[in-house]
């Protein structure tokens, strides 16, 4: 994955963050007002509200723009990436001195200490994780960070089919790897194509990691996303099962 996310943030790091923009002249002004947009749905969509707002942690921060969203709400962001390459373009980017950035090691949050988040935040990224066990470990990571109360919010890929799709993922990526049929994009690889995953195999990871689901939309899309708080008697578990 971090060589994946590492060349496309060299090719064109606006891009592989957010296709939507133009590949040849991304607008930066269009992608920074994104991050300010997704901010605001989630948030405006909220269920239960985060206690406090000392620290929020977002999974996958690519270039920064959630997280410069983010401190406008939270008096301190920390960005976790596995890409070196944009965890140093997102320093660039984003110049606010609440705002953090750290390469992580694709599996967690290492370096982040327990229960001081306030927010675990996580949009776009876990829909590219080509091992589900990964989103897993992430969702018990976010457990293990966040204080009592804290929320978690993060958007996955929940459409139906996830033995299907691994398997279409795989005649795609053969495809893509021996250059018979590429997408020029390089959209066809595993790291970006990632997994499906239902709900209800999350939700017991949730449970495990001392973390209450407390709300859902778009099941059954690409968009899926949830909003779970950490729970105050929690008895210990994530933090022997990240351990």
């Amino acid at each position: 994955m971090r060589a994946y996310w590492d060349d496309g943030a060299r090719r064109n790091a606006a891009w592989y963050v957010d296709t939507t923009l133009s590949y040849e002249e991304p607008d930066m002004v269009r992608f920074l007002a994104g991050g300010q947009h997704i901010v605001t749905e989630l948030f405006d969509r909220v269920p239960v509200e985060p206690a406090g707002r000392g620290l929020a942690v977002e999974i996958g921060s690519g270039l920064g723009r959630v997280c410069l969203a983010l401190s406008a709400r939270f008096e301190r962001v920390i960005g976790v990436d596995i890409s070196p390459e944009m965890v140093r373009r997102a320093g660039e980017l984003v110049r606010d001195p609440r705002v953090t950035f750290q390469i992580g090691n694709g599996l967690g949050l290492g370096g982040i200490e327990d229960a001081c988040a306030n927010l675990v935040l996580s949009f776009t990224v876990f829909q590219h994780i080509p091992r589900p066990a990964i989103v897993h470990r992430y969702l018990t990571e976010a457990g293990r960070v966040l204080r009592p109360g804290g929320l978690l919010v993060f958007q996955w890929n929940n459409i139906a089919g996830a033995r299907r799709w691994a398997a279409r993922r795989a005649i795609l990526s053969a495809l893509q790897r021996t250059g018979v049929h590429p997408e020029r994009y390089r959209r066809h690889a595993p790291e970006f194509l990632g997994s499906r995953i239902p709900l209800a195999p999350l939700e017991r990871t949730l449970e495990q990691s001392g973390l209450k689901l407390r709300g859902t939309t778009g099941l059954g899309t690409l968009f899926a996303q949830a909003w779970a708080v950490r729970r105050a008697d929690h008895d210990g578990v994530t933090r022997e099962r990240s351990g």
